[in-house]
């Protein structure tokens, strides 16, 4: 059978899986978390918390809110709808992606926008959650360093390109770079790449990933002007 076809048989049976997986996580996440609020509230009651207790309700709520952020994560994927183009300001997008992010200690993220405002017929919020995905991917690669965000026109596209000051990518790496659920990393489900280049193909781009050992990564969406 053809890879394409497997592909597409994959994609398929996950997200009829995904609802499912969602739906009997999401109701135990839910009492778990109304159970956790009841304690620390009954706790607080009492007029003094044990902090060795207090720090294990706030181990609870925020491995809860990991979880649930992660089914949101794969529902984003399997429920992506189709894009609703608009014409969009390339910069104000990014910025305003941006703006709702906090870089990890040790990072230093700069922007070089171009002077010319790129403008390009796009669906922002999903455009935006792509600039996210690339920039926390880039952030967390350096570790401590620099992630540079650009925009750019060609003749014929807008670009965003993401790079990193880090240490590359190994082949085995850049190879599943966009395989859903393939991840290096000791956390996280490996969806952020996938839903980039899904993004970006409903809109008719490009992405490219540029890198080596040793030399950093350059990310590169490139989306039609017309």
């Amino acid at each position: 059978m053809d890879p394409v076809d497997i592909a597409q048989i994959e994609e398929q049976a996950f997200k009829r899986m995904a609802p499912v997986i969602s739906h009997e996580i999401r109701n135990p996440l839910a009492i778990i978390k109304n159970s956790s609020y009841f304690i620390k509230a009954k706790l607080e009651a009492t007029g003094g918390v044990d902090p060795k207790v207090a720090k294990h309700v706030g181990i609870i709520e925020s491995e809860v809110k990991r979880a649930d952020d992660t089914l949101g994560e794969i529902l984003s994927y399997t429920r992506m709808p189709a894009p609703a183009p608009k014409p969009v300001s390339l910069n104000e997008l990014v910025e305003k992606a941006l703006s709702g992010w906090s870089a990890p200690d040790g990072v230093e993220v700069k922007l070089d926008l171009a002077s010319k405002d790129p403008s390009v017929p796009a669906d922002a919020p999903l455009l935006a959650k792509c600039v996210v995905h690339l920039v926390r991917n880039a952030a967390e690669a350096v570790g401590k360093g620099l992630v540079r965000v650009k925009t750019m026109t060609t003749a014929s596209a807008v670009v965003i390109e993401v790079s990193d000051s880090g240490p590359g990518l190994a082949p085995e790496a850049k190879e599943n770079l966009f395989t859903p659920f393939f991840t290096t990393r000791p956390r996280g489900i490996g969806l952020g790449l996938a839903y980039v280049k899904k993004v970006v193909g409903l809109h008719k781009g490009e992405i490219q990933v540029e890198s080596g050992p040793g030399k950093g990564v350059v990310a590169k969406i490139s989306l039609p002007l017309k």
